[in-house]
């Protein structure tokens, strides 16, 4: 008996458990921010047994069929999801929005950050004029901290640090570092090391560049990338203080196999000419900035403006992927295989697979340096390349142009 009453209490917790599941995986379903152009009738298919209705308003929809709406005139306005007609699901902000317009680009560019702070790689042990091992950092000062100020003392760059430790006589010294938005304050003593030098045990950085794709610019604006720029070391979104956005130009290209993504190398001008703009924020959705002047932009980029294409605009099949990696700008043929409009997918929203048989030839596939490559479709941009498959050269993701453009 005890046995059998134990199994109907075990089935019966099981329920709730999995009703949960299915409420979160709802969620991720559907998109937390929908925008819509004002005027336009939008089709939407989010195919969950749900509705929806505006707030303050007789408009109501069933979610488990398509279904359109329109906003006559611009402004935010709040749809209320209930599963099953019943249970809340989630709120969505929608925003009814003029038309935008900006100039796909799909040429290299190089990227310049230098951190806000001296930024905390890892930490190591430190061998002493004793021949023991000593970590004067471990458990102080963690990866992905960023070391802002010595003593009060804020720091020029990284060789400052290297200097005020070394010069410290082992003495303790006091770092303010930021760490996950706060500011704090940590008591680091340098060991003098079996070389005569004192050292922290701190492996640290304060700068990174590279080389990506320019996605888009408006007349005063630019995005790029698509994907924020991390640390190769930490995989943390680089915190920067300063960026700058300069052109490049491609000297070789490695083409990606199975297995093996490619490369794009390449040369940033730093000189005055090449200076593009500058890098206000660094997203998980890409490089946003103030652009100098399109003047400036590669002679072979096409000014002219094309539409944004939302969201629900996107659909699967024939697409093109904008990019000048073969030295002449040209639209490529590709496929969009699958769409995930939820919120899950921040940088992932799109599927892709190359299909043109020039491109394949040249890169085989979507290599290191094309992300940001903007992505057309029935003449509006709806989103640029992001990542590959590691095991698919010929496939990738690509993130929501409308993603790139409201983070």
């Amino acid at each position: 008996m005890k046995g059998k009453y134990f199994y109907h209490i075990a089935m019966c917790s099981l329920i709730p458990v999995a009703g949960w599941g299915w409420l979160e995986y709802y969620k991720t379903c559907i998109p937390n921010e929908i925008q819509v152009i004002a005027g336009n009738r939008e089709d939407f298919n989010f195919s969950i047994p749900a509705s929806a209705r505006v707030a303050d308003s007789d408009q109501q929809w069933t979610l488990q069929q398509p279904f359109s709406m329109t906003a006559w005139g611009t402004g935010s306005y709040e749809m209320e999801v209930r599963l099953f007609g019943i249970i809340p699901l989630k709120t969505i902000q929608v925003e009814a929005i003029e038309e935008a317009y900006v100039i796909p680009c799909g040429c290299p560019v190089g990227i310049y950050l230098e951190t806000d702070g001296i930024m905390v790689i890892d930490t190591g042990t430190i061998m002493d004029g004793n021949g023991m091992e000593i970590s004067p950092a471990g458990n102080v000062v963690q990866s992905g901290d960023y070391i802002q100020a010595v003593d009060g003392e804020y720091l020029k760059d990284k060789e400052d640090l290297i200097r005020r430790i070394q010069e410290s006589g082992g003495k303790d010294m006091i770092l303010t570092i930021h760490r996950n938005g706060l500011s704090i304050e940590v008591k680091v003593t340098p060991v003098l090391a079996m070389d005569g030098v004192y050292k922290a045990g701190i492996w640290v950085r304060d700068d990174m560049q590279g080389i990506g794709t320019l996605t888009y610019v408006t007349e005063d604006s630019f995005g790029a990338l698509g994907h924020g720029v991390n640390d190769v070391d930490t995989g943390k979104l680089v915190q920067h203080s300063e960026g700058e956005l300069r052109k490049a130009s491609v000297l070789g290209i490695t083409a990606g196999s199975s297995g093996s993504p490619g490369s794009v190398t390449g040369t940033v001008d730093y000189s005055e000419d090449g200076y593009l703009g500058t890098i206000d924020a660094n997203t998980d959705c890409g490089i946003i900035g103030t652009l100098s002047s399109a003047d400036r932009l590669p002679e072979h980029v096409n000014q002219t403006l094309v539409p944004i294409g939302l969201k629900q605009e996107v659909h699967l099949g024939a697409a093109y992927l904008r990019s000048d990696i073969s030295g002449q700008m040209k639209d490529y043929e590709i496929q969009i295989t699958e769409i995930h409009i939820g919120d899950s997918h921040t940088t992932k929203g799109l599927e892709l697979q190359i299909t043109d048989p020039e491109l394949l030839e040249l890169t085989g596939g979507i290599i290191q340096g094309m992300s940001g490559s903007p992505i057309l479709q029935d003449g509006k941009i709806i989103g640029a390349v992001t990542h590959v498959f590691v095991n698919d050269s010929t496939k990738g993701y690509g993130v929501f142009i409308e993603n790139m453009m409201t983070v």
